[in-house]
C-alpha cells in the first residue's frame, strides 16, 4: 500500500492544503509573534480590521464547509496536479478534507491523531508521538479555532487589509516546518477566504481557491457520525 507508506511524509503537507479550511464567512485572523502591514492586498479605503477582531469573527465559527480546487505546482512535473473536493470543520478541532478528484479520499484530524483512507485502505496517526504532523495539525485548526496564543507559537504573521479584504501571510518560526515551508499566504474579503498558497522552501507551491463557503453550518449528531467518524478501510 504505497499510498499509506508515503502519508507519514505527506500528511503535514496535506494539513496545510487543508488550509483552506482556513475559510469562514466571518472576519479571519491569524496571528504570529511578528504582526506588521504588508503589501499584496487590494487597494482601495483603510480598514479598521485587527487580528484581534479576526481572531474574535473565527471563534465565532461553530462550523464550516467549502468547495476546494488545489494546483500543486512542482519542479519535476510538467504540469500541475489538481485536485477537488469539500471540507468540513466543526470546532473546536474536527476538521475533515474529502477528496472527490481525481482519486478519492478522505482525511480526517482531530486533537488527538489524524486518520486517513483512500482505495488502499486506512492509517491513523496519534499526534503526541508526531511532532512534525501536529505541527502542521494545529497550525491549521488553531486558525479556524481562533486561537491566537497558540498561533503566536507557531508562526510570525504579517497582515494587510484595505476595506474587507485583506491578505495574511503566515511564516513558520519552529523546526521542522520551518525547514520544508517557506510561508503560506491567506487571501480573502470579509470573512471569506478565496485562497491560500502554500510555498515550500524547494520552490513548489500549492494554490487552493475555495467556493461556496458556508460558515453556518451546523452538523447534527448524525452529520457528525458520518462526516467526521473515523474512515471505513475499503474492501
Amino acid at each position: 500500500m504505497p499510498g499509506l507508506r508515503a502519508l507519514s511524509m505527506t500528511a503535514p503537507c496535506a494539513l496545510l492544503l487543508l488550509s483552506g479550511g482556513v475559510l469562514a464567512q466571518s472576519d479571519k485572523v491569524t496571528h504570529g509573534v511578528t504582526v506588521s502591514q504588508v503589501a499584496a492586498a487590494p487597494t482601495g479605503p483603510a480598514s479598521s480590521l485587527t487580528i484581534d477582531s479576526l481572531m474574535a469573527e473565527f471563534r465565532a465559527v461553530e462550523g464550516l464547509e467549502a468547495q476546494f480546487r488545489e494546483e500543486k505546482k512542482m519542479a519535476i512535473l510538467a504540469v500541475p496536479l489538481v485536485s477537488e473536493g469539500t471540507i468540513d470543520f466543526a470546532a473546536p478541532d474536527r476538521l475533515v478534507r474529502e477528496t472527490t478528484s481525481p482519486a478519492v479520499s478522505k482525511l480526517l484530524v482531530d486533537s488527538k491523531q489524524l486518520r486517513f483512507s483512500d482505495v488502499g485502505g486506512s492509517q491513523s496517526i496519534p499526534l503526541e508521538g508526531n511532532p512534525v504532523v501536529r505541527l502542521f495539525v494545529d497550525a491549521f485548526v488553531k486558525v479556524l479555532a481562533g486561537d491566537r496564543a497558540a498561533l503566536e507559537k507557531i508562526f510570525a504573521i504579517e497582515l494587510h487589509a484595505v476595506g474587507k479584504g485583506w491578505s495574511m501571510t503566515l511564516t513558520p518560526r519552529l523546526e521542522p516546518m520551518k525547514s520544508v515551508i517557506a510561508r503560506m499566504q491567506l487571501d480573502g474579503s470579509g470573512v471569506v477566504m478565496s485562497q491560500m498558497r502554500l510555498i515550500e522552501v524547494e520552490g513548489d507551491e500549492t494554490v487552493t481557491v475555495f467556493r461556496a463557503v458556508n460558515t453556518h453550518r451546523r452538523f447534527s449528531a448524525e452529520e457528525s457520525a458520518r462526516i467526521f467518524g473515523a474512515p471505513s478501510p475499503s474492501r
